[in-house]
């Protein structure tokens, strides 16, 4: 508006008037494009109605679970299971392994708006599985995991971005993209996130080769990514068996109240058990290799008796889980060769029995 009209006069009153409804007009577009921009989109009608929330499973106060499932196409295949934990009550979220996809992690930032939850600022990915980490992108905020993870990712995510389309198929996985971690998280290291104080202990060659644990001591609780799984024969695949043990027992040592692992969630008087389950289930392949070795027994020899053992069918793995019968002891006999090979390395090198599962006395040479 001409700043001569401010000045009413004579002729002037129907200028003013138009000049006020433009100004008008520009105010409301100005506030309501404010408080689209601040507002969580629960508080704008409508806007959540078409959204399918997902199933946030709320442990503590500021500590919410997700578990997810997503079936391979390809036949034989075991179905890619992710537990997503997200930490804070307030304006401000952290996402601790977002899922496998960007529409997963779209569904899930649209849920956390819609319900109210906040706002996530950044994202940690426990470790370099495909499974845990193609969902950053869908955040655009700074994402967070410890050097070998973040190396590990540089070199296998291109291979398992190609994978997952061929696994999940090529729609679940459109506009998914890497998303590297640009802050180095170390071991010891302090982190203030969700409202609580955590301490970052890193779990080399376990799981993986880098497997990156939360802990709050203030309360006891451990966020433990893949290194425990409730309802799965655990893979063996980048980390090592003595390694894992390892990981485990020092779980154990800090005598956590609460234990968030993958489709895992144990409260006070659980955890331990939950601990020595996965911890029975990874010596008795330490126990089955060098048993074979000390008997003589060749590699084909010690997959054909892995499979007339019962460590492939854990307790407790769901019912639907084993009607997979054929997947879960294709995966248990990788999981058997894997460990053979390392065990062997220490029996062939006259080394000590790993302690950690066997007893010196009953396995003298």
């Amino acid at each position: 508006c001409p700043i001569e009209l401010l000045h009413i006069g004579p002729g002037r009153l129907g200028a003013v008037t138009q000049c006020l409804a433009i100004l008008r007009s520009w105010v409301q577009w100005l506030v309501c494009g404010w408080c689209a921009s601040v507002l969580p989109a629960h508080a704008m009608p409508g806007a959540c109605e078409s959204t399918e929330h997902l199933a946030l499973q709320e442990v503590l106060p500021g500590l919410a679970v997700l578990h997810g499932q997503w079936p391979s196409q390809i036949e034989g295949q075991l179905a890619h299971a992710v537990t997503t934990v997200v930490l804070g009550q307030g304006r401000e979220l952290t996402v601790v392994d977002p899922g496998p996809t960007q529409k997963v992690g779209l569904a899930l930032k649209a849920t956390l708006q819609c319900q109210g939850h906040g706002r996530v600022i950044g994202l940690i990915n426990t470790h370099a599985h495909a499974e845990q980490v193609l969902g950053n992108r869908a955040f655009q905020v700074p994402v967070a995991a410890t050097a070998v993870t973040t190396a590990s990712m540089k070199v296998r995510c291109p291979n398992c971005l190609q994978a997952m389309r061929q696994e999940l198929g090529v729609p679940a996985l459109q506009g998914t993209r890497i998303v590297w971690p640009t802050r180095i998280l170390r071991d010891g290291q302090p982190l203030r996130a969700g409202g609580r104080s955590w301490q970052v202990k890193e779990m080399a060659m376990a799981h993986t080769e880098s497997d990156l644990v939360l802990w709050s001591a203030d309360d006891g609780i451990a966020l433990v990514g893949g290194l425990v799984d409730g309802e799965r024969i655990p893979l063996l695949a980048q980390g090592r068996v003595l390694g894992w043990v390892q990981a485990l027992d020092a779980l154990q040592a800090l005598q956590p109240k609460w234990l968030i692992g993958q489709h895992v969630v144990r409260g006070p008087g659980e955890v331990q058990g939950a601990i020595e389950r996965q911890r029975a289930y990874l010596c008795g392949l330490v126990k089955f290799a060098w048993q074979g070795l000390e008997s003589g027994w060749s590699e084909a020899e010690v997959l054909q008796g892995a499979v007339s053992t019962a460590l492939w069918r854990p307790e407790s793995v769901s019912q639907e889980a084993l009607g997979q019968e054929s997947a879960w002891k294709q995966q248990h006999l990788f999981n058997q060769l894997r460990a053979w090979r390392e065990i062997e390395a220490i029996w062939i090198d006259q080394q000590a029995a790993p302690r950690a599962c066997l007893s010196a006395p009953d396995v003298a040479r």
